[in-house]
């Protein structure tokens, strides 16, 4: 007689959570946990002011704040108007709509930038939970609890990076977040794309293609989401019928590449005066992979992070031995790739999505934190495609998720930290400066910072040392200018917007201040003069006609006045200051007429 015996059922926590997790009951709960943990290490970021250029973008300029503006935006036409983030009308709507909750007020803005990388991190996990169900599929009962806490472990680097600070931290670097928020859903929404069902087809290729746009529109980086959408599709969906998926990445490509035409015909002067990286092209492949190799530094030990990366901080990192380490790093990623379809995908995330902002084309700055927020998702990735292959040794999995998840405790810490420099101008540039004192413009910006603080000598001597590291700075010498003027010292101040115009005569911050000093001078008609330089190239100038408007009045000449500020007024409906010069000057031609007609 055969006995039998009741088979015995693992008991205990974690079996359970496991079996929870695999049967997919958990994806929510455990995305969600994400969320508040991203949540709680950017809370300090919520109590920041705005710094660098947010401060003009907000509380300058006042476009974002205008529902005025939205028709531009949506139109596109604001690509062709001089807002600081015209090439960006995605980034814009975005801010627009923080605006009109919250106004002027940086808490809004920095809780929106909090919430959008919190709801990243939840995309990321789920997008990855659905690329490797296959090999889930594959893993035995035992091997779930691993792979649920590689998945857990990856997302958390991700979502905890210093590096990923600036993007977050800097209401004006949410440009960033939203390319990555993008990327993530565009790639969730292809994995949920059916080739056997219409309706499904519509749904999720629908929403591919928008985020598509969305991204692009939001920052250059973001043209990287159809051709990672093409990757994905040859990685794990190219056995599939070809014609939906053919319209489906056509319409991709498409939305894509029209909107950096356009933005090409549209917005080409703006980067007219933007030089290549050393002087020429050639000189861009000699330091560009140095660059890669320096940030893939900062990726692997995230300390000394600044907010201006300069070429004399690659001093001790000559070219050939760059090239020698980005050989290996490719090398190792070739090997990734051939290996496995997620480790793939995540190098093809990592590279192209540095693509846009490699210098290839002139750039603002060599390179930034923000520049490596989507690649640091394909990080996230190739780490998960490195764990699920450990999972065949035994104790290599161990060994690896130890590496990962003790990590991750001192990167929150240097999050925690980092997230302290962006508290305001004064905190973030004397924090640029201590990492990296050859930075021109972080003392330039400290002097800005001093100077609306009202510490005007401190802010003079940040200046000077600006320009001793850059004397063909011109915003230095404008901003130099600027003080002067406050300072009483108009002949200087005149000598220094002199020598910006000497530098860049298109300058038309440095032409419109040197118009105010002339004005301030007595030398009205100089003054004039240099308003119709400006006007004759660029009419669409709001405060120009405005800062004209007072010259003319001060020569007597109200009529013509009044019609510059009406000008200024009509390009700026918000622009109070030449409203009330518009009713001053009303009031007193009508009080000149009246005069003349008893």
């Amino acid at each position: 007689m055969v006995k039998r015996t009741k088979k015995r059922q693992a008991s205990g926590f974690l079996p359970a959570f496991a079996s929870f997790f695999r049967k997919g009951k958990g994806e929510l709960w455990i995305a969600f946990l994400l969320v508040v943990v991203t949540f709680l290490v950017y809370w300090p970021s919520l109590q920041s002011d705005f710094v660098y250029d947010a401060r003009q973008e907000v509380l300058d300029e006042g476009f974002v704040i205008s529902p005025s503006n939205l028709p531009e935006v949506l139109s596109l036409k604001v690509i062709e108007t001089d807002v600081m983030l015209k090439d960006r009308p995605g980034q814009i709507l975005y801010m627009m709509l923080v605006g009109a909750v919250g106004g002027k007020k940086p808490f809004a803005y920095h809780l929106g930038s909090n919430l959008l990388q919190a709801a990243t991190v939840a995309l990321l996990f789920i997008l990855l939970r659905r690329l490797i169900a296959n090999e889930m599929t594959d893993t035995g009962k035992r091997d779930a609890l691993k792979v649920q806490l590689a998945l857990i472990a990856v997302t958390l680097i991700f979502a905890l990076h210093p590096i990923a600070v600036e993007s977050v931290a800097e209401v004006s670097y949410c440009a960033s977040l939203l390319v990555t928020f993008f990327t993530l859903l565009a790639l969730l929404m292809a994995t949920a794309f059916r080739t056997d069902n219409f309706r499904v087809a519509l749904l999720t290729g629908s929403v591919a293609i928008f985020c598509a746009f969305a991204a692009v529109i939001s920052k250059e980086s973001g043209a990287a989401v159809a051709p990672l959408l093409i990757v994905y599709w040859f990685l794990y969906r190219r056995r599939e019928a070809k014609a939906p998926w053919l319209i489906f990445l056509g319409g991709a490509m498409a939305v894509t590449m029209v909107f950096l035409a356009a933005l090409f015909i549209l917005s080409a002067s703006s980067r007219a005066h933007l030089d290549y990286l050393g002087g020429s092209i050639s000189q861009v492949f000699l330091i560009q992979p140095r660059l890669w190799v320096f940030m893939m530094g900062k990726l692997l030990w995230p300390v000394g992070l600044s907010a201006h990366y300069t070429l004399p901080e690659l001093g001790w990192l000559s070219t050939p031995l760059a090239l020698a380490i980005l050989l290996v790093v490719i090398l190792a990623q070739t090997w990734l790739a051939y290996r496995s379809r997620l480790g793939a995908l995540g190098v093809a995330v990592y590279w192209l999505g540095l693509a846009t902002v490699s210098n290839l084309v002139p750039l603002f700055r060599p390179t930034a934190d923000r520049f490596y927020h989507l690649p640091l998702a394909g990080i996230a990735m190739q780490l998960l495609a490195l764990l699920l292959m450990s999972l065949r040794w035994r104790l290599g999995f161990w060994v690896a998720l130890a590496l990962v998840l003790g990590a991750i405790l001192p990167l929150t810490f240097l999050t925690l930290v980092r997230e302290n420099a962006f508290a305001n101008d004064i905190s973030l540039w004397s924090d640029t400066i201590r990492v990296n004192p050859f930075s021109p413009m972080a003392h330039d910006n400290l002097g800005s910072a001093l100077m609306r603080n009202g510490e005007m000598d401190e802010a003079e001597k940040q200046y000077m040392e600006a320009l001793k590291i850059s004397p063909r700075d011109i915003a230095t010498h404008n901003n130099l200018g600027l003080l002067l003027m406050q300072k009483g010292r108009t002949d200087e101040a005149i000598a220094q917007y002199r020598q910006a115009l000497e530098i860049d005569p298109t300058f038309i911050i440095a032409r419109n201040n040197l118009g105010l000093a002339l004005c301030q001078k007595g030398q009205v008609d100089e003054a004039i003069a240099d308003y119709a330089k400006i006007l004759k190239t660029r009419p669409g100038v709001a405060q120009v006609h405005n800062n004209l408007g007072l010259a003319l009045e001060q020569k007597g000449q109200l009529s013509e006045a009044l019609l510059e500020f009406e000008k200024a007024v009509q390009l700026k409906p918000d622009y109070s200051e030449a409203q009330n010069n518009a009713a001053r000057a009303k009031a007193a031609l009508s009080q000149k007429i009246n005069a003349g007609s008893k």
